[in-house]
């Protein structure tokens, strides 16, 4: 067995073996992975016989730590065929690319663990568990605010926004134009998008939402509650229907991220940080 990173040509070879174990996502949905973010990741694997039977995605995102910004790896998409299991596959591929990101001074690794007990091992700690409540649409007649789809060329204007709402928090994702501009694609993939609320032309909040049979609010960044209701009444046009918001309030918490920090002299404590990392993919 050959352990190796691929060319960039290659990473849609690993397209099938990501069908065959996470069965729930779509075609849409893998048709944006494979097209956008397999464009800038780097993807490890182990063929036998030139089958690719086990494989790790390393997806760059760059990340504020206190006031400090640090190139760091997000780690997708951890899979070994299911003829292959019991190998210590997994194990070569993890201690291999984290071995890489400690050389190259990255401060540490992140992932969404499928359960928790599998990279305690590898000393992954849980760093945020992510909150979520659900909220009825509020129509207000009088309200002064439009509510637009954001488009490319607001994705400049979303991050600096962001930033600002999130300057209280040690530990979040570092938003970029970029960042936007990938994120409105993959909720494209999601029959869904970026809906912004505006008022005299500035932005008063705005969320990330999902309709794959039901509709899901996902990191709202609204200063008001009230306007996010007014965001989801635009949405729904219904003032009754409950509707399901992701990483917001802490009506229900559920363990998220797991994080292990590579390289220890860089002294960033998890457990005393204030995070935030939600919608990373």
């Amino acid at each position: 067995m050959r352990l190796r990173k691929l060319l960039r040509k290659e990473h849609q070879r690993t397209r099938k073996l990501w069908e065959s174990i996470f069965t729930e996502d779509t075609p849409e949905f893998l048709d944006y992975y494979y097209s956008v973010k397999t464009e800038e990741n780097e993807i490890y694997v182990i063929e036998h016989n030139g089958e690719i039977v086990a494989m790790i995605h390393l997806n760059p995102y760059r990340m504020r730590i206190a006031d400090t910004l640090y190139d760091t790896h997000y780690i997708v998409a951890v899979a070994t065929d299911e003829n292959y299991r019991k190998r210590g596959l997994m194990k070569k591929l993890l201690e291999h690319s984290m071995k890489i990101m400690k050389k190259r001074g990255e401060p540490l690794t992140f992932l969404m663990p499928a359960s928790e007990s599998i990279y305690k091992g590898f000393g992954f700690k849980r760093i945020y568990e992510q909150g979520s409540c659900k909220i009825a649409g509020k129509q207000n007649k009088g309200s002064l605010l439009e509510f637009v789809p954001a488009r490319k060329e607001d994705c400049l204007e979303l991050a600096m926004y962001a930033n600002y709402y999130l300057k209280d928090y040690d530990l979040v994702t570092w938003r970029t134009e970029h960042y936007y501009q990938v994120l409105l694609e993959e909720y494209a993939s999601e029959n869904g998008g970026i809906l912004v609320a505006k008022k005299n032309e500035n932005i008063e909040g705005f969320c990330c939402f999902a309709n794959e049979g039901h509709l899901e609010i996902r990191e709202p960044m609204f200063r008001d509650e009230d306007v996010l209701k007014q965001c989801i009444y635009h949405l729904t046009q219904d003032e009754t229907t409950e509707v399901l918001c992701v990483g917001y309030g802490d009506q229900e918490k559920k363990p998220m991220i797991m994080a292990k920090v590579l390289n220890p002299e860089l002294k960033i404590d998890l457990k005393k940080a204030k995070v935030f990392l939600n919608e990373v993919v």
